[in-house]
């Protein structure tokens, strides 16, 4: 018993103290390096992993999908955005068919200073930046014939060209359009021309969350798919030839 009390205090002896703390402090090293090892694969793994490519909508559509700077946008989403949008704002028709196969006239338009736009045109023109919109969708009013409210004219932007986008800075691009702008009314039944060409100045914006709910109406519902795209039509002037 004293024998193992003597080994037990020579163990505990000051002199061997340092030796102890030296073996502990080496053994938790290795383990903190193997940890950081470990962490370091896990970490290689993950970077190396192949970037999602395929993600699936809430109502089961799945789609493609491609990483990008947020200030980023394709050139072919630009000129799509751009056609689709002047599309909707040159395209002047409240006239549809009612339930017996005749027609009716379903849009009185909206009031835009002096004049009045088609709704649709209307809708459009939230795809164009706050200063630029009013004065724009002015201009848009007084372009469009009053016969069209009373159903005797109609018009469509036929777009001959869309060139391709070019970077002016970071999320700006400039794109040229040319097109006519053709309008069916009495006096012109095989149309009347008018040239409509334009150099376009489009921004990258943040596109808005879906804020909308089942309430939600069919105009509130074209206003956000007109902004979804994470564009925005700044400036357009006309083309010098």
């Amino acid at each position: 018993m004293a024998l193992l009390t003597q080994q037990k205090k020579s163990f505990l002896a000051p002199e061997n103290l340092l030796p102890l703390f030296v073996v502990v402090s080496v053994g938790m090293s290795g383990l903190s390096l193997l940890g950081i090892l470990i962490l370091g694969t896990v970490t290689a793994r993950l970077a190396n992993r192949p970037v999602p490519t395929l993600v699936q909508t809430v109502d089961g559509e799945s789609i493609l999908t491609e990483s990008m700077d947020h200030l980023d946008r394709t050139p072919e989403t630009i000129r799509r955005f751009t056609a689709d949008t002047l599309t909707m704002m040159f395209t002047w028709n409240p006239v549809q068919q009612d339930a017996s196969g005749g027609q009716v006239v379903t849009d009185q338009g909206v009031e835009v200073g002096k004049s009045r736009a088609t709704t649709r045109s209307w809708q459009a023109s939230f795809a164009l930046a706050e200063d630029f919109r009013p004065t724009f969708l002015a201009e848009v009013g007084e372009m469009t014939p009053s016969d069209v409210f009373a159903g005797t004219a109609q018009s469509v932007l036929n777009i001959e060209s869309l060139s391709e986008p070019k970077r002016l800075a970071a999320g700006q691009w400039e794109i040229e359009v040319v097109a006519n702008l053709i309008i069916f009314h009495s006096q012109h039944p095989q149309g009347l021309a008018i040239p409509f060409n334009k150099k376009i100045l489009l921004k990258a914006v943040e596109p808005p969350s879906d804020p909308l709910g089942d309430e939600a109406t069919g105009i509130q519902r074209a206003v956000y798919q007109v902004r979804s795209s994470g564009l925005q039509i700044v400036q357009m002037t006309e083309i010098v030839r």
